[in-house]
């Protein structure tokens, strides 16, 4: 039996809408998940496939995933472009380097060369300082944290308009991974008036820089920022038009950090020092090393979802926030109970599995008996018969995303600690998602955690100028609107 795959079947992808034209032998058969309806589901965990081996290279040769125009972008976005176009600012007195790097990389490159995170985290800057001269280097959690405040923000204005009109109370759905932004202008531009326009923690850090060095009345062409993003994707999101003001010159991944050091002959184990100094030697003017090197609450993806009940919760004393699974270990929702009713939810949902039965979910109206069960039984809930009980039975039942204030989409399987750009090597998916589950428990245990809640508006607040925190989206017109079961069954 031949299957179709794509790059994205196992980490992050661009735009999955067309078939990959890569075929892949597969031994053994395995029912569908097809409902009476002839709908497809996700319902369970999927069976452990064979090793397959995938590049992106063989993605980018695909006519049907990325435009050329796309492709020039990507190709713009390497390790061998910042060495190249490093290699002759540097030899400008008047030009400096920052770095930037999310919480996913340092993790992956912690766990690649079995370092602790703080040793990881020094190793790296140390490389930067000495054989680049980098001038600062900062983790993106000040952004996040930002784009967090804002998103929440942004959230519960919506839900209290919804309520005051009586309009549809369809969920809002993240932007922050550009894989699925990307997939929803190109394929679905029906669910672009549902996308929550606020930018990336990534692109947020490179306004913030950008603020930073105005202030001191320092040039945007003095300076070259590098990202360290866990995703290729990261790489297109830099390149969109209302990104371009944000100060980011280059994306560049963890795999790519490996590749640069062989290439350079150079051992990423020799740059290691106690010399912890540098968290705030090379942090910017006003950047709290304590801060932008931390990370939150709520997952290693941001948190969103968690955070929006968070601050619900603070609103209503009393409430209960209640963590429901959902039918596979790709969704999770937060639901926020108060005098036995349910008044905040929202949901992180990941993998392209699932973002297919997100857009059936959202654009066919399926799931509107479900949402006619649900109300009935939040009805005889708070009747006069309601008791703690039945407030439980409700409070445990399986995570229904569809109906949510606002859902945290990711591309990857796993989310963000599984994105393409990482270290995590395994194809084989059990080890896959156990590398995920190791990765996402060094999470919680070596990064202090702050609270975006409370810093958020002062960051903002505090920013030097105003911020560029929205996109700009731009949908694309579909001749015709492709049929998402068969595209999902060739996945």
């Amino acid at each position: 039996m031949s299957a179709l795959l794509s790059e994205s079947d196992l980490n992050d992808f661009i735009s999955p809408a067309l078939a990959c034209v890569k075929p892949t032998q597969v031994s053994g058969g395995k029912k569908d998940n097809v409902n009476m309806n002839g709908e497809y589901e996700v319902s369970t965990e999927p069976d452990q496939l064979e090793k397959v081996s995938i590049t992106l290279s063989d993605c980018l040769a695909c006519s049907g995933c990325i435009t050329s125009s796309e492709e020039i972008l990507l190709s713009s976005q390497s390790h061998s472009v910042f060495l190249k176009n490093w290699g002759k600012l540097s030899q400008q007195q008047d030009k400096f380097l920052v770095v930037s790097v999310s919480p996913q990389c340092r993790l992956s490159l912690a766990q690649y060369y079995g370092l602790t995170l703080e040793a990881a985290d020094l190793c790296l800057m140390n490389f930067f300082q000495k054989h680049f001269q980098c001038k600062y280097m900062v983790g993106t959690e000040m952004g996040r944290i930002i784009s967090i405040s804002k998103t929440v923000e942004k959230i519960i204005a919506h839900k209290k308009q919804k309520e005051n009109t009586g309009a549809d109370r369809k969920p809002l759905l993240s932007a922050v991974c550009p894989g699925f932004l990307i997939y929803t202008e190109k394929t679905k531009p029906q669910l672009a008036p549902m996308l929550l326009n606020v930018k990336s923690p990534q692109q947020i850090t490179g306004s913030l820089i950008r603020a930073t060095f105005e202030s001191l009345a320092i040039a945007r062409e003095s300076f070259y920022h590098l990202s360290l993003m866990p995703c290729f994707d990261k790489k297109l999101e830099a390149s969109r038009p209302e990104s371009l003001g944000d100060g980011i010159d280059c994306v560049i991944t963890p795999r790519e950090i490996v590749t640069m050091l062989q290439e350079l002959n150079l051992d990423f184990k020799s740059f290691l020092t106690e010399d912890t100094s540098l968290y705030g030697r090379l942090s910017p003017p006003g950047w709290d090393p304590r801060v932008h090197w931390a990370s939150n609450l709520g997952g290693t993806c941001g948190g969103y979802a968690y955070q929006y009940v968070t601050a619900v919760q603070r609103l209503h004393p009393g409430s209960q926030m209640m963590v429901l699974e959902g039918r596979n270990s790709d969704i999770v929702e937060y639901r926020l109970l108060h005098d036995d009713r349910i008044i905040a939810a929202a949901s992180e949902l990941s993998g392209f599995r699932n973002i297919q039965n997100l857009v059936r979910k959202l654009t066919s109206g399926s799931g509107s008996e479900r949402k006619r069960n649900i109300t009935a039984l939040r009805k005889r809930r708070t009747g006069p018969k309601a008791n703690s009980r039945e407030m439980a039975a409700v409070a445990a039942a399986t995570a229904d995303p569809y109906h949510s204030d606002y859902i945290e989409v990711n591309a990857c399987p796993g989310a963000c600690m599984n994105g393409g750009g990482l270290l995590n090597g395994e194809q084989n998916s059990l080890k896959r998602k156990q590398l995920v589950q190791t990765l996402n428990k060094r999470h919680g245990e070596e990064l202090a955690m702050v609270d975006p809640l409370t810093l958020g508006p002062k960051l903002e607040e505090a920013a030097a100028r105003p911020l560029s925190l929205e996109y700009v989206f731009a949908p694309v017109k579909q001749a015709v609107e492709k049929d998402l079961v068969s595209v999902g069954s060739t996945w």
